[in-house]
């Protein structure tokens, strides 16, 4: 017989001595085919490519991220609407001279102020920022506001010559008074931008000094993060340099906001 494959001639058997296929499967259609294969994808390319697609949307979604970030920031929050009328001004001045004198007698007194009274006293007492035109005010910082609640509640008086070393300008200072918190609001002037920061919480005395529970704050209109504000609030109650300015006067046990007051009591 001859291959029908490669045409060598040969006796009879059941395959091919020369190309070795079998004559019945090569007749049949059983015969593997002989075409290339086609070659397999390679899953990586489409696996490298997919997150190259991911890495630019999100690259793009961080940079949005960050402009609406500072956009928040630097776009200040609205004051909180709290009220101050000359009348309640006085009444806050009369009440602190009253508590003043209790604490050099060493008798117990309540002093309670409510939201009025209180940002009265403010605007009576911080040296903040007039508008264009008007005598330039004298810059003002935390520590300075500290200094002048040291006033209230007994204290030594603050130092023309201490605040006119600071360098941060106040231009706006408020405080709402909640039902057992307090709000407070403070628009800065840096460099000719205002910016606003607002924090909120329940003050308490610890150890002879003030400290604040934090429970929300906001930069701007951007609010506060747990973990940041915490971390916040740390390092301004706790850092060496920032520690002895939260000092309260001798004789002041406690210091709370109970419905919409606050209320300084003394031992």
């Amino acid at each position: 017989m001859i291959c029908p494959k490669c045409g060598f001639q040969q006796e009879d058997g059941i395959e091919c001595l020369r190309c070795g296929i079998v004559f019945a499967r090569y007749h049949s259609g059983g015969e593997p085919s002989l075409t290339k294969p086609e070659p397999i994808s390679n899953p990586a390319k489409p696996a490298a490519g997919l997150f190259r697609r991911f890495y630019r949307v999100f690259r793009w979604v961080c940079l949005a991220g960050v402009i609406l970030m500072l956009f928040l920031m630097l776009h200040p929050a609205a004051p909180p609407p709290v009220e101050a009328s000359p009348e309640a001004a006085q009444s806050a001045e009369q009440k602190i001279s009253e508590f003043q004198s209790s604490l050099r007698q060493g008798t117990e007194q309540r002093l309670e102020m409510d939201e009025s009274e209180l940002n009265g006293w403010l605007r009576n007492n911080l040296a903040l920022k007039k508008p264009a035109g008007s005598r330039p005010a004298i810059p003002q910082n935390t520590g300075s506001l500290l200094e002048l609640a040291k006033v209230a509640t007994g204290g030594q008086p603050v130092r023309n010559q201490d605040l006119e070393q600071e360098q941060t300008t106040m231009r706006d200072v408020r405080i709402e008074l909640l039902e057992d918190s307090l709000l407070i609001y403070a628009l800065f002037d840096l460099h000719g931008m205002d910016l606003s920061l607002e924090l909120e919480g329940q003050p308490l005395v610890r150890d002879g000094y003030l400290r604040l529970n934090p429970s929300g704050g906001k930069l701007g209109s951007m609010p506060l993060l747990a973990g940041t504000l915490q971390s916040a609030i740390t390092r301004i109650f706790d850092s060496p340099e920032n520690k002895e300015k939260f000092r309260l006067p001798p004789g002041i046990r406690d210091i709370r906001v109970e419905q919409g007051r606050l209320v300084v009591t003394s031992q």
